[in-house]
C-alpha cells in the first residue's frame, strides 16, 4: 500500500528539450509548490513580488536615483541621499523604529549603486504588515534636520574612505570613468570635497528630481502579492507623494580609455581590461553574459584549477571574466591580479583568448557557458533577488547562439578597450603595449 501510495506521488518526466534545461527521465519526486511571481502598478509605482514560500522575507522601495543621476556641480548626491533614508519622521522618533526592529530580530538597510538608491528591510514573514508602513514612512519623508544632514554626510566620508581602501573597487571605479566618463561614469562613492561641497538644498533638489512616483520600485520577496499590494496602498494614503519630473534619462555613451593609478613595488598589481556591451533591457546583453561564464578563469570547485578559456592565461596570476549589465549600457572584460611582473605576459595571453572568439566556438563549449551563466545570473541571496525584481531584466541567456557570442567578440575589438592599471607602474603594460 505504501509502495503505491509512494508511486502515485511521482512523476515521469519527459525526455530532454534543450541542451541547457531538460528534464529528467525516469521517476522523480513530486514537485514542490511553484514559487509565484507577479507585477503590478499602484499609483504609478510598479510592486513587484517573488513568494518563494518560505518564512524569511525582504521589503524593499528601489529609486531610479543612482549616482548616474548626480548632477556635474553636485557630484555625491546619491550616496549621500542613501545614508540620509532614514531618520527623523513627523510624530515619530527614528530610535523607537529602529529599537522596534532591533527587538523583533529584523534588519534595517540602505543601499546606493550607479542605478539605484534603496531602503529595505529583512524580516519573518508575518511582520510585513509593520515593515510596509514604516519604510514607506520613511523613504517618503523629505524633510531633514541640520544634525541628520550632518551624520550622514561624515557616514558617507568615512564609507567612501573604507571603500576606496580596497584596490579591486578603486581600479572597478576609474573603469567605470573611463569607460563612459560621465553618467555611468560618475563616482558611485562621493569624495570627501564633493561631499563638504553639499547641502540640503542639493539633496531636497536631487530627491523632487528622481525620487518621483514612475522612477520607484517596490519589491516583496517571500510575500504574498495581493497582501503587499493592499498594505502599500494604504500605507500611500498616508503620504504625500512628490510628482512626476518628467526627466528623460540620456542614453550612456561609450567611450573608452586608460587609467593608471600607482601603488608602489611592493603593492599587488590589478588590471582590467573591458570593452562595450549591451544593458540588460536589450536582447544582446545575454551573449555578454555568457561570454564571460565562457572566458571564466577561477576554479568551479574548491581544490579545482582555473577553468574557462581563461585557464591557460592564468600562469602565476588570478584571472576572472566579468559582465557588468546596467540598463542601456555595459562592460564585458577581464580582471587580472597578482605579482606586477607576471601581469603583462597575462594580459597578452587573456587578450589572445577574447581576440579567439571572433573565430566561433563550439557547441559544446557553448551549452557550457550557458548552463554556467544561468546559475551565475541566479540571485546569491535575499537583497540579490530584490535587485534583480527591481531590474525588470529582459535577459534570455538560452536563446544565445554562437553567433550572438562571436558578433559580441568582433564589436568589442572594433572599440577602444578601457584599461585600468593599478600597481607598480613601471612594470605595468600601457594600452599600446597589448
Amino acid at each position: 500500500m505504501r509502495h503505491s501510495q509512494l508511486l502515485k506521488a511521482r512523476r515521469f518526466a519527459t525526455a530532454s528539450t534543450s541542451p541547457v534545461t531538460y528534464k529528467r527521465e525516469g521517476d522523480q519526486p513530486a514537485v514542490a509548490p511553484r514559487a509565484a511571481k507577479a507585477v503590478s502598478k499602484v499609483e504609478g509605482i510598479t510592486v513587484a513580488t517573488y513568494d518563494h514560500l518560505g518564512p524569511q522575507s525582504s521589503f524593499a522601495i528601489f529609486a531610479n536615483a543612482g549616482s548616474r543621476f548626480d548632477a556635474v556641480n553636485a557630484p555625491g548626491s546619491a550616496h549621500l541621499l542613501h545614508r540620509a533614508l532614514v531618520r527623523q519622521v513627523p510624530g515619530d522618533n527614528v530610535a523607537r523604529f529602529l529599537r522596534e526592529a532591533s527587538l523583533r530580530g529584523n534588519s534595517v538597510f540602505t543601499a546606493v549603486s550607479r542605478e539605484h538608491i534603496v531602503l529595505g528591510s529583512e524580516f519573518l514573514r508575518d511582520d510585513l504588515v509593520d515593515v510596509v508602513p514604516q519604510l514607506v514612512e520613511q523613504f517618503f519623508n523629505t524633510k531633514i534636520e541640520s544634525y541628520e544632514f550632518k551624520d550622514a554626510r561624515e557616514a558617507a566620508v568615512e564609507q567612501t574612505a573604507g571603500a576606496l581602501q580596497d584596490a579591486k573597487t578603486q581600479a572597478f571605479e576609474k573603469l567605470h570613468q573611463v569607460a563612459f566618463r560621465t553618467g555611468l561614469g560618475n563616482p558611485l562613492y562621493g569624495s570627501e570635497a564633493a561631499l563638504e561641497n553639499l547641502g540640503r538644498e542639493d539633496l531636497t533638489q536631487f530627491s523632487s528630481k528622481y525620487i518621483t512616483p514612475e522612477r520607484i520600485t517596490v519589491v516583496g520577496a517571500g510575500v504574498d502579492h495581493t497582501e503587499l499590494v493592499e498594505l502599500f496602498k494604504k500605507a500611500l494614503a498616508k503620504t504625500q507623494l512628490p510628482q512626476s519630473s518628467g526627466v528623460q534619462q540620456p542614453k550612456q555613451k561609450y567611450f573608452g580609455g586608460e587609467a593608471r593609478i600607482e601603488a608602489g613595488p611592493e603593492s599587488e598589481a590589478h588590471y582590467v581590461i573591458a570593452f562595450p556591451a549591451a544593458g540588460y533591457t536589450a536582447p544582446e546583453g545575454a551573449a555578454a553574459k555568457v561570454v564571460a561564464s565562457l572566458l571564466g578563469g577561477e576554479p568551479k570547485v574548491q581544490w579545482g584549477s582555473p577553468s574557462g578559456l581563461l585557464a591557460q592565461a592564468a600562469e602565476g596570476v588570478k584571472i576572472s571574466a566579468f559582465s557588468t549589465l546596467y540598463a542601456d549600457a555595459g562592460l564585458v572584460g577581464v580582471h587580472l591580479s597578482g605579482e606586477n611582473s607576471k601581469i603583462k605576459q597575462a594580459a597578452h595571453k587573456a587578450l589572445a583568448v577574447l581576440k579567439s572568439l571572433q573565430n566561433g566556438i563550439s557547441e559544446e563549449q557553448l551549452t557550457a557557458a550557458k548552463k554556467a551563466a544561468i546559475i551565475a545570473s541566479e540571485p546569491s541571496d535575499r537583497f540579490a533577488l530584490a535587485e534583480s525584481l527591481a531590474k525588470q531584466e529582459s535577459v534570455d541567456i538560452e536563446s544565445v547562439t554562437a553567433s550572438d557570442v562571436q558578433k559580441l567578440a568582433k564589436s568589442a575589438f572594433s572599440a577602444k578597450p578601457s584599461i585600468v592599471a593599478y600597481g607598480n607602474l613601471l612594470e605595468l603594460p600601457y594600452a599600446d603595449e597589448l
